[in-house]
């Protein structure tokens, strides 16, 4: 399955203008030490239970996020191209640490 991607300069611009919400698929050691303010948790371990229980926004892209993009592609792979209300479905290419390399906010523990 085609996972379509973002890049965290948009990102974070969908963000800013309050059209995206961001999920964290990192375990919760990973989002306590670093997280991108607002994203809400969703472990892949506890998938799909975790990705389930979200009560996500009809009206905003979903980005989907971990360390590097591997996880959430999997997460992605496996929900498909759309949120459960048709959301657009993206995943964060590069990650944190890209989000990081760039020089956007990150808040660390």
């Amino acid at each position: 399955m085609t996972v379509a991607t973002v890049d965290v300069e948009t990102a974070a611009a969908w963000l800013r203008a309050g059209e995206a919400v961001l999920i964290d698929v990192r375990e919760a050691d990973e989002f306590a030490a670093a997280r991108i303010d607002g994203a809400f948790l969703a472990p892949l371990s506890a998938m799909p239970a975790a990705w389930e229980a979200l009560d996500l926004p009809a009206d905003r892209r979903i980005i989907v996020m971990c360390l590097r993009g591997g996880r959430s592609h999997q997460v992605c792979a496996f929900v498909g191209p759309t949120g459960p209300e048709g959301q657009p479905l993206f995943n964060l290419t590069g990650g944190i640490q890209d989000w990081r390399a760039a020089g956007l906010p990150i808040v660390e523990a």
